[in-house]
């Protein structure tokens, strides 16, 4: 009928006035707008419906821009709309609901045997569920708990052929010592309608707890995190007398020597969990600590509340321990989504102790001094496959080139110093950067006359010599065979894993692999994470 529903939860907000657009996905073509002029407005809720004009392309999706008029501001509100009167979307939430009820059903849950895959899945956790677990992980195993919010469901794709729904919850239990537990749940469907049945492609379900800091968690040398993945983003002091910890959304710290646990960042409140405060478009990442126990982070995404409410951007707080108090430092707002941002950001988002932050952003790197607040780019349109950085994010290297294939200069930057190394290739001759063992670069060499495409007209770099160099520029390992050539690396633990080919007549087949093993490994780790059966 063309009417859209819309609730909007005002959180005592004062609206003036309601208004939608719709444009096209990139933003410039304006297909309709109007104003919303009858809604109701009940104890802080609002519901109204939007008349949609007959204005859209079947099957072409479009912008849905909802605006809040609030005194001066303007509240935006972004998503995706598309006609597909074919797609069964109707039908397919139904499905992906009852389904959801039915691993909840002690009685009925064994009915779902029906979608089940070979049991291959690893059925010692709850922290990730899939078509391959067994049943009784499916349907929740042993575990006590309920759900304590609805399930939101969210449609990630439309198509003729299959739908892609996710729902997202909390479910609660009581602890061992009478605690409550609080766990975050993402169920994954793909789904195709047929008029005789559903069909379910993949489904997936991740749960990771919500970590409260009570006592039940601590054991001799050991925090139970509960139930969650097994990639812990966390550092240690070098003594290893305090570590940080981030945990759904939140940033911990334990002084081992004082026995003490702090909350250093949230957006949560400690009782209850409110549907703002625990969404979770954002992320934290640990920049350093130091002996005393205080910190450099960065809060980077959506911020659910504070001064930076309804704001996409990366925050740099210090946290100093002995007051228990964290500043925030500078806030980089941006105009990108959180999973572009979280993209990018991921690659480079580093801190160093001169107080300067270095961002890749929008294929950009920049430099933001923290002190004074000022933004500088250090070099423009900088592509992805052109960029590498260390696992520490201290060191950094770019290719002068519209892509890696025909780079003939790299610049190498230290963070921490701001020194930098060019490297330039020979006459007749491309080189690529490889990434860094440690802080020391890896690059290779490759002749123009050996860079070939294969049977599928994919390039292959051959390149005769791999080198790993200091930043200074010193040659500390140089890697050539004659008649083989190395066309990609893998980099983990010191080690460098090196892919080789042969030349034949008619282009290259694949060799037996080779490796490096860089003599300068990093010190070993005083806090270790362990993976456990829950």
């Amino acid at each position: 009928d063309r009417k859209l529903p819309v609730t909007i939860q005002t959180y005592e907000t004062s609206v003036d006035a309601i208004s939608y657009e719709i444009r096209s996905l990139d933003g410039e073509r304006l297909i309709a707008n109007a104003d919303v002029n009858s809604y109701d407005e009940k104890k802080g809720t609002i519901k109204a419906e939007l008349e949609i004009q007959n204005l859209l392309q079947e099957g072409e999706e479009y912008l849905l821009l909802i605006n809040l008029e609030s005194g001066n501001d303007v509240i935006y509100y972004y998503t995706r709309i598309v006609e597909m009167p074919n797609a069964h979307v109707d039908e397919s939430l139904k499905f992906v609901k009852e389904f959801h009820n039915t691993t909840f059903n002690s009685e009925t849950s064994g009915t779902l045997s029906t979608y089940m895959e070979k049991t291959t899945g690893d059925n010692t956790t709850l922290q990730f569920v899939s078509l391959n677990s067994s049943l009784k992980q499916l349907a929740w195993a042993d575990f006590n708990g309920e759900q304590l919010t609805t399930p939101v469901p969210s449609i990630k794709e439309i198509t003729d052929t299959y739908n892609v729904i996710v729902l997202d919850y909390v479910v609660t239990s009581i602890g061992e010592g009478g605690e409550s537990e609080y766990y975050n749940v993402e169920e994954y469907y793909r789904v195709r309608y047929t008029s005789s049945r559903m069909y379910l492609l993949n489904f997936e379900r991740r749960m990771n707890q919500i970590f409260r800091g009570e006592n039940a968690s601590f054991f001799d040398n050991y925090i139970e995190l509960g139930i969650r993945s097994g990639n812990v983003e966390y550092q240690a002091n070098e003594t290893g007398t305090t570590v940080a910890f981030v945990q759904e959304g939140e940033l911990w710290s334990y002084n081992e020597t004082e026995n003490t646990l702090a909350k250093v960042f949230s957006f949560r409140g400690y009782e209850g969990i409110d549907n703002r405060e625990n969404y979770g478009e954002h992320d934290i990442k640990i920049v350093r600590i130091d002996e005393a126990g205080s910190l450099d982070y960065i809060v980077y995404g959506y911020m659910n509340r504070g001064n930076h409410e309804g704001e996409v951007g990366a925050a740099v707080y210090y946290y100093r321990a002995e007051r228990n108090v964290a500043t925030e430092e500078i806030f980089v707002p941006a105009d990108i989504s959180y999973e572009m941002l979280k993209k990018q950001l991921d690659r480079l988002s580093y801190v160093n102790k001169q107080r300067e932050m270095y961002l890749y952003l929008n294929e950009n790197l920049c430099k933001v001094d923290i002190e004074t607040g000022t933004t500088t780019v250090v070099r423009e349109s900088i592509p992805e496959d052109c960029f590498v950085v260390s696992e520490s994010q201290e060191s950094i290297a770019w290719m002068d080139a519209d892509n890696a294939s025909s780079a003939m200069n790299i610049t190498v930057m230290n963070l921490e110093s701001g020194e930098t190394q060019r490297f330039a290739a020979d006459d007749g001759q491309k080189i690529r950067a490889l990434g860094f063992i440690n802080e020391d670069f890896v690059y290779g060499m490759a002749n123009d006359s050996d860079i070939l495409k294969d049977i599928s007209g994919n390039e292959v770099f051959a390149m005769h010599t791999v080198r790993i160099v200091s930043i200074d520029g010193n040659v500390k390992k140089e890697y050539h065979q004659d008649g083989y050539y190395v066309t990609g690396v893998s980099i983990s633990d010191g080690l460098l894993e090196l892919d080789r080919v042969v030349r034949q007549e008619n282009g290259y087949a694949d060799a037996p692999e080779d490796h490096i093993m860089n003599g300068e490994q990093q010190s070993q780790e005083l806090v270790t994470g362990r993976l456990a059966t829950v």
